[in-house]
């Protein structure tokens, strides 16, 4: 039968179409199925008035040369065909923290002479942050690429270390303390929750170096897809898996909305744990289990402001410049939607012609999913005046805030698009609308731990739920899933022996 599969993947998000790679390279008949008409979830890409605007991974780092992503793309092919801009190595991020800028450079000894140019009284303070950081990096073996062998003691100890906590134990400069901390926003970091061994991972993971993709992230997508097409998988898009059938412990078919059921020997599911319940009969798994997975805490959601520029109007900014309104940058710990927007995140498209201007540019901030909740039950594209209002306002609010530090972009946006919680969740699946998946408790780093492997024999998880988020994390959490058919210490074997 042509239905039958060894592997079907429920979402063409990163997760699922690293995992199609890797389990078609190595014989698997693969099956991916996606609900929307592109693939690629966060990855995903749109048009307006001629321009590519992609919806995430704004920007990639440790992508140097022997460095851990760098690898990883060698791996998946993803230097073939795409174009990658590194950012300034002098300040990648621009920090605007209450009216003054902080650059963060690559490297960590550079990161240190910086730090302490800016707090020169803090010289033994900024070398135990460094110190630390090192010291818990050297602990994730997965992250290194090395053999899973890790002591159970030095996991521990990373995962309940609060971030907050320690920062504050090694200085009582209250500046210094929101300075070192000050990159939570691309982990939706909250200072009573955030374990050190996330803030560590991506702080390291951006600061050893950092690039944006030249063009649209529907490259990266398509180069995935053409490898797992390739290899003989399959990819079906437009279509929603609606029913996972139950027998004995065991998924026996993955029905979808269009009637079609497929068979597999084991399902992926790429999509949110919680969603992922949604397609399983009450009676058919362990209340307990589902119970779990439809409780776990999500981190904050994401407003995004989409702009085309007049040409020859906006410098193209080689960096990403962060603007906190007031001095505390743990935005997500401190929203308060009647003083919003108090902080966003503007990052600019690479000019493909080299030019000195950009014609696209983005402004992305945090939002309640509860802002919108009220129209969550309205088609998508039908959700009416009320809805688009909204959004128009909310995202002139936002530009307003921008213009005070770029005045060039008054009288001179052509055109803007807006995406709100609502967005993230209609085309990431997750349920409400969270950018960076399920929050890591460090008071509850059990409760708050997902595994590849589910309480159903032969489902199991992958994608940014897993183990971390962003591009780097989903692309170990694929290595981790896999590694439960084909071994994980031989899929990092290859990694580390490709050329």
């Amino acid at each position: 039968m042509t239905n039958k599969y060894d592997t079907i993947i429920i979402g063409s998000g990163l997760g699922g179409l690293l995992s199609g790679v890797i389990l078609s390279r190595k014989g698997h008949k693969v099956l991916i199925i996606e609900k929307n008409h592109q693939i690629g979830g966060s990855l995903q890409s749109f048009r307006r008035k001629n321009c590519d605007f992609s919806t995430g991974m704004h920007y990639v780092g440790s992508l140097d040369e022997g460095q851990t992503l760098n690898k990883l793309f060698k791996y998946f092919n993803l230097f073939d065909g795409i174009k990658y801009h590194r950012l300034d190595e002098t300040g990648f991020d621009i920090f605007n923290i209450g009216g003054k800028e902080y650059k963060f450079p690559f490297g960590f000894d550079n990161f240190k002479k910086k730090m302490n140019e800016y707090f020169p009284d803090e010289s033994e303070a900024i070398d135990a942050y460094v110190n630390e950081i090192q010291r818990t990096i050297k602990t994730q073996d997965i992250y290194l690429l090395k053999n899973q062998n890790q002591k159970i003691e030095n996991i521990n100890k990373y995962l309940t270390l609060n971030t907050w906590d320690f920062v504050k134990s090694i200085t009582d400069n209250q500046r210094l303390q929101q300075v070192l901390t000050a990159l939570n926003f691309v982990y939706a970091g909250e200072k009573s929750k955030s374990p050190l061994y996330i803030h560590a991972l991506v702080n390291n993971h951006f600061m050893s170096s950092s690039y944006r993709i030249v063009g649209s992230t529907t490259q990266v997508a398509d180069k995935l897809a053409d490898q797992i097409l390739k290899n003989g998988g399959k990819i079906v898009k437009n279509n929603a898996v609606k029913n996972l059938v139950i027998e004995n412990d065991s998924i026996t078919a993955v029905e979808t909305c269009d009637g079609s059921t497929f068979i597999g020997k084991n399902i992926i599911s790429n999509v949110h744990p919680a969603t992922t319940m949604d397609l399983i009969a009450k009676d058919s798994i362990k209340k307990s289990f589902r119970a779990r997975m439809k409780r776990k805490e999500n981190t904050i959601s994401a407003f995004a402001v989409h702009i085309v520029m007049k040409e020859n109007t906006f410098k193209y900014r080689n960096h990403n410049y962060n603007f906190y309104k007031g001095e505390d940058v743990w935005y997500a710990s401190n929203y308060d939607s009647n003083k919003w927007p108090e902080h966003y995140f503007m990052h600019c498209s690479v000019p493909k012609d080299g030019g000195e201007y950009t014609n696209t540019l983005g402004l992305l901030t945090h939002m309640l999913y509860e802002e919108v909740e009220q129209w969550a039950e309205l088609p998508i594209n039908k959700r009416g005046k009320d809805y688009k209002d909204f959004k128009t306002k909310k995202a002139k609010e936002l530009i307003e805030l921008a213009t005070l530090q770029f005045p060039e972009l008054k009288d001179n946006i052509i055109d803007f698009t807006a995406s709100t919680p609502l967005t993230y969740k209609d085309y990431l699946g997750s349920p409400k609308g969270s950018m960076y998946g399920t929050m890591r408790d460090c008071n509850n780093p059990v409760g708050s731990y997902i595994s590849p492997r589910t309480k159903v024999n032969n489902l199991y998880f992958t994608g940014q739920n897993i183990n971390l988020h962003g591009i780097l994390g989903v692309s170990l959490s694929a290595i981790l899933t896999c590694g439960e058919f084909v071994g994980t210490n031989s899929i990092l074997k290859e990694i580390n022996d490709e050329k």
